[in-house]
């Protein structure tokens, strides 16, 4: 049997196609950051070989939409759906991140 014919090697192992992770809004580092960090997580590469965010959407405001305010403190509803790369990047306004593979 040559190669060709021989069955693809499975390890019983499903890849993930879906990652949560949750920003930090009191850290330094902007919630951009954040979603880059978990699109790479998921897709398993470096974070600088995602898509630049800000080619998608402006980092400033959506920074402004879902950062704490000053009068009533943390956001606690509200959402945000955006394509990077080959998946969907979902922020909540708790600072919640979920990123999907695109099938």
């Amino acid at each position: 049997m040559n190669a060709i014919d021989d069955p693809p090697i499975t390890t019983g192992v499903e890849p993930t196609t879906t990652t949560t992770s949750k920003h930090d809004w009191e850290h330094d580092e902007s919630i951009t950051v954040s979603i880059v960090d978990a699109v790479a997580s998921l897709a398993d590469i470096e974070p600088e070989h995602v898509t630049r965010l800000y080619e998608r959407l402006d980092p400033d405001a959506l920074e402004s939409l879902f950062s704490p305010t000053n009068r009533s403190g943390d956001r606690n509803c509200g959402h945000l759906w955006i394509p990077l790369d080959e998946y969907g990047v979902t922020v909540y306004a708790d600072g919640t991140i979920v990123v999907q593979a695109l099938e």
